[in-house]
């Protein structure tokens, strides 16, 4: 891994001896969990989580509150309105929160914005398009930041919920419940929690509050549902630790048996059979899913996950399908021009950002292309694009150490709107203040980051023996799944490795046996790596162990 910086954590000793009492682990289990700061008291847990563990939903602020309103809205007979987001945890919220509510008899529709028409989250034109004779209206992964919009839906006589994930600003708006874990008050291990996790907390809270007011739920089973929370959280790629990590185990389970049918015929036309694992949803289902919105309507997504029957679901899926391979055509594009744009940067090798912007680059697209950017440049990256206004309207992806929307929050002079995550935010600016913006954002990032930290890093769990990895450790090796972002697979090292043969696999990649003093001997795989390119023994290599 020539050109990376090697990151090999080294977690104390008595506490790796420690896990390895309490728990009967092996030793690069016990060194793995260590280093992600667990200790004796919570790896079982981590190990074994269980939906009874899950915390009581009331003690999230606001999901009484949202609970009581709601069944109010069905005692009254009103019209609920779900307000929800063009991506997949947008989409699956809605979804989740719709089917809960009519199940229990709730007159319950759904509204996702077009990404090109109505533009991101809750606004007042969204409103003003969505809501007809509605008397409640919930926002599902939107609307904490949208002051405005809450307002001018209370001035039609809605009542208004929010529920969100997205970063607060100093004012939040006026509603009859607010449900976000990352205002004050709220528990910081759900701090992570996706929009689909929020949704989740306030259907647990609905159905709480109705069985215990006798007013219903008693034959909703939440678990049911889980499939839906496991698509969106991977999809959002937020930290799979505490009751993420949860919800998405057992959803997988969900998800694997299929049982609606938009989700079947999702696998089919994506290839995917059997036990369903994170990749899976990463790079197959969520890219076609997203799709409906980055190229088109982000309701043929919302309705091939509502589908009743084989027959619709299949139609639906084969036009997301091709969605998703006009998207990947499309984004292509987009990717050769910006990167076109940072070759003639004369001043590549100091910067600690990139900018790029395109006039005709579309919306859809942007924000995947800055996640690969960031994947080669390994710096904070903003693609832009001009919106139907003439404003540049863009998408930013980070790396760590970087906080994004705190780095724009001090350009937000040069800004009309701006707000997302740590690692991934949105912006809005206006022609005339590209250039200034540019520079201010380079200026606020090289505050933080020095040149050595646009190498790519490797984090590595530690130095272990090929011997250690045992049968028994394969095995432990399962429970730490489900693997993602803040749970990823682990990478171990080792010293004084011997390569016993090395073939051609392919043209670019090379297979064989490696050996340690140990005694262990393995098959290897070194992608992107001929064997003259590999030089002589001993190795010292960095691997993903796996069956």
């Amino acid at each position: 891994m020539e050109g990376h910086l090697w990151e090999v954590a080294s977690p104390d000793d008595v506490l790796i001896s420690d896990l390895q009492r309490a728990s009967h682990i092996t030793r690069p289990i016990a060194m793995l969990l260590a280093g992600r700061e667990l200790d004796a008291g919570s790896v079982g847990a981590f190990l074994n989580p269980t939906l009874a563990d899950m915390s009581d939903p009331y003690d999230m602020p606001g999901t009484r509150e949202a609970a009581q309103r709601l069944w109010m809205a069905i005692r009254r007979g009103e019209k609920i309105l779900v307000h929800g987001d063009y991506d997949t945890d947008g989409i699956t919220s809605a979804v989740l929160l719709a089917w809960v509510l009519r199940q229990n008899g709730g007159d319950a529709s759904c509204f996702l914005p077009h990404r090109i028409d109505d533009g991101y989250g809750l606004t007042p034109d969204s409103v003003e398009k969505a809501c007809q004779d509605h008397a409640l209206l919930v926002t599902v992964d939107c609307g904490i930041t949208s002051l405005e919009a809450a307002d001018f839906a209370r001035s039609r006589g809605l009542d208004v919920i929010i529920t969100d994930h997205h970063e607060p600003c100093e004012q939040i708006p006026r509603a009859v419940a607010i449900v976000n874990p990352k205002l004050p008050g709220n528990n910081p291990a759900l701090h992570g929690l996706a929009g689909v996790g929020v949704a989740f907390k306030v259907c647990h809270a609905f159905v709480k509050y109705g069985r215990e007011q006798n007013l219903g739920a008693m034959d909703t089973d939440l678990r049911e549902g889980l499939d839906l929370v496991a698509l969106g959280t991977v999809a959002d790629i937020v930290p799979l630790v505490h009751e993420n990590r949860t919800m998405v185990k057992y959803g997988l389970e969900v998800l694997s048996r299929q049982h609606r049918p938009g989700i079947r015929a999702l696998c089919e036309i994506a290839g995917v059979d059997g036990i369903i694992r994170t990749p899976d949803i990463a790079f197959r289902l969520a890219p076609r899913l997203n799709a409906a919105g980055r190229m088109g309507d982000p309701s043929e997504a919302l309705q091939l996950l509502q589908a009743r029957s084989m027959l619709e679901a299949a139609s639906l899926a084969e036009t997301l399908d091709q969605h998703n391979k006009q998207r990947q055509a499309i984004e292509e594009g987009v990717l050769k021009q910006a990167q076109a744009q940072i070759a003639a940067m004369s001043d590549l090798d100091s910067r600690r950002t990139i900018v790029v912007a395109g006039t005709d680059w579309h919306q859809g697209v942007i924000g995947i292309v800055a996640s690969r950017l960031v994947r080669t440049y390994h710096r904070p990256c903003i693609v832009l694009s001009r919106d139907s206004e003439g404003q540049w309207c863009g998408s930013g992806r980070s790396v760590r150490r970087v906080n994004l929307v705190d780095i724009l929050e001090t350009c937000g002079r040069l800004l009309t709107r701006y707000g997302g995550h740590a690692m991934a935010a949105g912006l809005s600016l206006y022609p005339d203040n590209l250039t200034d913006f540019t520079a201010a954002f380079e200026e606020a990032v090289a505050q933080i980051l020095g040149i050595e930290a646009l190498k790519p890093h490797l984090d590595i769990c530690g130095y272990v023996d090929l011997g250690e990895m045992d049968e028994i450790f394969f095995e432990e090796l399962k429970m730490l799944e489900p693997f993602g972002h803040g749970n990823p697979e682990p990478v171990f090292a080792t010293r004084e490795v011997f390569p016993d043969r090395a073939l051609p696999a392919g043209a670019r990649h090379t297979r064989g046996t490696v050996s340690d003093q140990s005694g262990g001997r393995f098959d290897f795989i070194a992608f992107g790596r001929t064997v003259k390119e590999l030089p002589p023994g001993p190795w010292k290599i960095a691997y993903t162990p796996q069956i």
